[in-house]
This record gives C-alpha cells, sequence and structure tokens, in this order.
C-alpha cells in the first residue's frame, strides 16, 4: 500500500509495491482454499502462455503489467481496509419497526458497503441476526443493499479494477448512472423485502441509519471528489489509497490515541493476510492480461464481432460477463480480458468502465460463486446456490435497465 502512494510520485515505487504483492501472493497461497488455488494458479499459467507466445512472434512481454498491472487496485483495496477499524455500528435499541426498518436496515448496509466493503454485511448481518436466523427477507436485504454499491462507489473493488483498465474513465458520469442505477435496484429491492416479509413486518427490528453513522462515509466521499475535481490528472485510486487510511489514523487519534498503534498493527497482522484470495486473483489477472495483450498484438483485430464499441456492442459484452460470472469466472477476469480484447479498437473508456460496473454488481447479488455469496455461506451457513436463485428476476431487471444505462453514458461521452 505505502508503495503504491509512492508510486503515485516515482514510478518504480509502483513496480517494487508489484514485486512485494507477488511474494505476498506466493507466501498466501497455501492459505487458499483448493479451488481458488486452483483457479489462480490456471489464470497464471495461461498469461504466462500468451506472454510466452507472443515473445515467440515477436512480441515484447510487458514486464510492468505483469508486476504492477494491478497494483493500484490492490494498494486501494488494502487502503479502504482500514477503515473497518473506524466504521461505527449502530448503538443498542430496538430503533425503528415495519417499514421504515427495512428501507433503513437496507440504506445502512448500502451505504456502509459502499465504503468499507463486505465488513458491512458482519456489521448489519450480525444485528438482523440476533435472536433470529437470517431468512429470506432478511437475505434478499443484505443481498440488495449490498451489491448495488457496485454501481457506482468508487471505493469497491469493481470501480477499482476498471479506472485500471480505463484510467481515462470519467468518474462523475460513472457515479451520477451508477447511482440512478443503485437507485432504483434499491427501490426494487425494499419493495420486494417488504412484501417477502408479509404478516412478520410490523415486528421486524432492522439496523438503525443516524447522522452519527453517516460522518465516515460522507466525509470519505467529500475528500476524494474534491481532491478529484481539484487535481484530475490524480488517478481516483490513488486518491482513495491516500485517503483512506490517513482518514483511519486521524479519527483514531481523536477517539482512541493510545490504541492506535496496536490497531494499526493488528489489523496488519491478523486481517491483511484474510485478502490473500483477492490479491493472488488480482495479481492472477495482471499476468492473463499480459498474455492476452500478447496474443491480441499479434492477431489483430479482424476476428472480432464488431469493429467498434458501442452501447450496443457494451450490452452485448455485459450479458457476455453476467453469463461468465454465472459459471463461476470473477468480473475482474472478464474486465481485464475484455481490456486488452477491445484495446485495438479504441473503445470509449467510460462506457467500458460503466460496463464493468454493471457486470460486477449483478454478480454480486447473482452469481452463486460471488464474494458476497460466499462470504454469506461461510459467515451464516446460508445455500448460496439458493440465494443466487432468489435474485434471479432482480438480475434479469438490472441487465434490461443496464441497456439504456449504457446509451445514456455514451450520448453523455460522445461514444460511438
Amino acid at each position: 500500500m505505502l508503495a503504491s502512494i509512492g508510486g503515485l510520485v516515482a514510478e518504480p515505487l509502483a513496480i517494487l509495491g508489484g514485486c512485494l504483492g507477488w511474494i505476498a501472493g506466493f507466501l498466501l497461497l497455501t492459505r487458499l482454499k483448493r479451488r481458488q488455488r486452483a483457479l489462480v494458479v490456471t489464470l497464471v499459467a495461461a498469461g504466462l502462455g500468451g506472454v510466452a507466445w507472443g515473445a515467440a512472434n515477436g512480441s515484447a512481454p510487458e514486464w510492468d503489467t505483469i508486476l504492477a498491472g494491478n497494483q493500484p487496485l490492490i494498494g486501494m483495496l488494502v487502503a479502504v481496509s482500514f477503515l473497518r477499524l473506524v466504521a461505527r455500528p449502530a448503538k443498542e435499541g430496538e430503533g425503528p419497526a415495519g417499514k421504515g426498518a427495512v428501507w433503513q436496515s437496507l440504506l445502512a448496509v448500502h451505504i456502509f458497503g459502499s465504503v468499507i466493503n463486505i465488513s458491512a454485511v458482519d456489521l448489519v448481518g450480525d444485528r438482523l441476526a440476533r435472536g433470529v436466523r437470517l431468512d429470506k427477507p432478511r437475505l434478499l436485504l443484505l443481498s440488495r443493499g449490498y451489491s448495488t454499491g457496485a454501481f457506482w462507489s468508487p471505493f469497491w473493488g469493481a470501480s477499482a479494477t476498471v479506472l485500471t483498465y480505463s484510467p481515462a474513465a470519467r468518474l462523475p458520469v460513472l457515479m451520477a448512472i451508477g447511482g440512478t442505477l443503485s437507485a432504483l435496484a434499491l427501490a426494487m429491492g425494499g419493495l420486494k423485502v417488504i412484501r417477502t416479509m408479509g404478516r412478520q413486518l410490523p415486528g421486524f427490528h432492522g439496523y438503525p441509519l443516524t447522522l452519527d453513522a453517516l460522518g465516515l462515509p460522507v466525509a470519505l466521499v467529500g475528500i476524494v471528489l474534491a481532491w478529484h475535481f481539484a487535481s484530475p490528472d490524480v488517478p481516483v485510486n490513488g486518491i482513495i489509497t491516500v485517503c483512506a487510511p490517513l482518514l483511519t489514523c486521524a479519527i483514531l487519534l481523536v477517539t482512541a490515541r493510545r490504541r492506535t498503534p496496536r490497531a494499526l498493527a493488528g489489523h496488519a497482522v491478523r486481517q491483511l493476510p484474510q485478502m490473500g484470495g483477492e490479491l493472488t486473483l488480482f495479481l492472477a489477472a495482471g499476468m492473463l492480461t499480459a498474455g492476452f495483450a500478447a496474443i491480441v498484438d499479434q492477431a489483430g483485430t479482424g476476428w472480432l464481432p464488431f469493429d467498434s464499441f458501442g452501447p450496443l456492442e457494451a450490452w452485448g459484452l455485459l450479458l457476455l460477463m453476467a453469463v461468465l460470472a454465472g459459471l463461476g469466472l470473477h468480473p475482474v477476469i472478464s474486465i481485464a480480458t475484455g481490456a486488452s480484447l477491445l484495446a485495438p479498437l479504441d473503445a470509449d473508456p467510460t462506457l467500458f468502465a460503466m460496463t464493468g460496473l454493471i457486470a460486477w454488481g449483478v454478480q454480486a447479488a447473482g452469481a452463486p460463486l460471488s464474494g458476497f455469496n460466499v462470504v454469506m455461506g461461510a459467515r451464516f451457513g446460508v445455500d448460496t446456490f439458493r440465494l443466487a436463485s432468489w435474485n434471479l428476476l432482480y438480475v434479469l431487471a438490472m441487465l434490461a435497465l443496464g441497456l439504456p444505462a449504457l446509451w445514456v453514458c455514451a450520448e453523455l461521452v460522445g461514444a460511438g
């Protein structure tokens, strides 16, 4: 993370960060589950094969991509993880009941999840599970509230990924269109949860959303956007990588000065190694991207089914990404591969980035093996395939809304 920050002013430090990331990946590889480890090894092998094939045909290996292609993404995710130290749980008490509790809980998991990511599921899920099991309505609440953060939040891995592969994408456009999609999805999700609860709705006490709890998310979003508009040349991933740990340290020094060093060290020692799955996946995706780039460099564009990238082509790519996600392929792989394949077409970066964000949000709710569903299965004993099936109609609705969203995006950025 520190090397990523240094890389903003000295590129060799970013390469150093990438090398350190690979070392950490090798050290953590044995901690992964067998399926994760097999996937990572397969992706790295495929990437190496592509690099070797390209080198044999005259394409020089892209060492920057291999060593540090996803380093900005990895550094940002590590930085954001520190925010878990200062996220405030809800105060004790029943709070609102009925419909009000549903909407507050839905917004709570969405807002917190947009900043502290999957930790928000533990925060809100533990509260919803007190004295009862997480039934269908509560699981849908967590699923819909959390997954929609991918559509717009600059603090998600989704945003970090698309901005890594499309650094020229316009963040305000992504946030505006993604935020609108998110609002529609939350409205549909809330109504679905209320209908599903039926007679138990009046007695439902959820997670109260207070002004005090909104301080951290609002402050961080405000700081990042202000910095972005003041210095548009600084990558958004880099801004977040700087701001997240600094804000964490500032809050800790004010609220618990004596335990600040212990809290930071404890997070580094105990929590960061748990991100081994994400780390190795993103490293493997960088290797795969380098391999595909070498192959595309030799193959050219003649074999692609289209010669331009507009909203219809973007929607077709979105549908393909959704299908692949349902089969177990993580969107980071689809995005990395898509960026390599579309590079010769000079596709509009904002349109491609918006496609990736929608695909990521859809898979978070609707893919049985998405990160969210896997966490729900491990944390609360949920059948991930059943939870994904409950979201099938929602996924189809969001894919349908993806077409007008991509059309608006293309209009705003002037993409063909």
